[in-house]
């Protein structure tokens, strides 16, 4: 592959790559209040606090699968640049209406670790991300 090609391809993994940290960020960002908020129902939240996690959790969810789109077109395009590991973009899913419907410790907790589970596996995926973004430019300063 020629330089120019070369330099196009990584563009294009670099514009998917910082459009999937971008929804990564956000998940985690939304993950850590719903944890937050699950804690605060876990000590004896009422109905409100259960809604207020589920509406995190929601947020999370609609994050998390647009980040796994993002991830999924970072792949394509990371074959186009050359050897590279694929990066995972399947992530758990909160399942949160089960939470407000039966509001009790046992979900409480399930929930919670839904939620700790998710948290781990965005920011597994964020510094596979970065990861990968160091690589590329690692990849252009040698070409350039």
């Amino acid at each position: 592959m020629n330089n120019e090609n070369l330099y196009k391809e990584i563009d294009e993994a670099v514009n998917a790559a910082n459009d999937a940290l971008y929804h990564l960020g956000n998940a985690e960002e939304v993950l850590k209040s719903a944890r937050n908020w699950g804690i605060a129902d876990l000590l004896g939240g009422q109905m409100i606090i259960s809604a207020v996690k589920s509406g995190k959790m929601q947020q999370a969810e609609v994050e998390m699968e647009a980040a796994g789109k993002s991830l999924r077109k970072l792949n394509r395009e990371l074959g186009d640049v050359g050897e590279f590991r694929t990066i995972g973009g399947d992530f758990t899913t909160l399942l949160g209406t089960i939470d407000i419907f039966l509001d009790n410790p046992i979900s409480d907790l399930m929930t919670q670790s839904r939620i700790n589970q998710s948290l781990k596996e965005v920011q597994h995926a964020i510094a596979q991300v970065e990861g990968v973004l160091d690589a590329l430019d690692e990849i252009a300063a040698e070409r350039g």
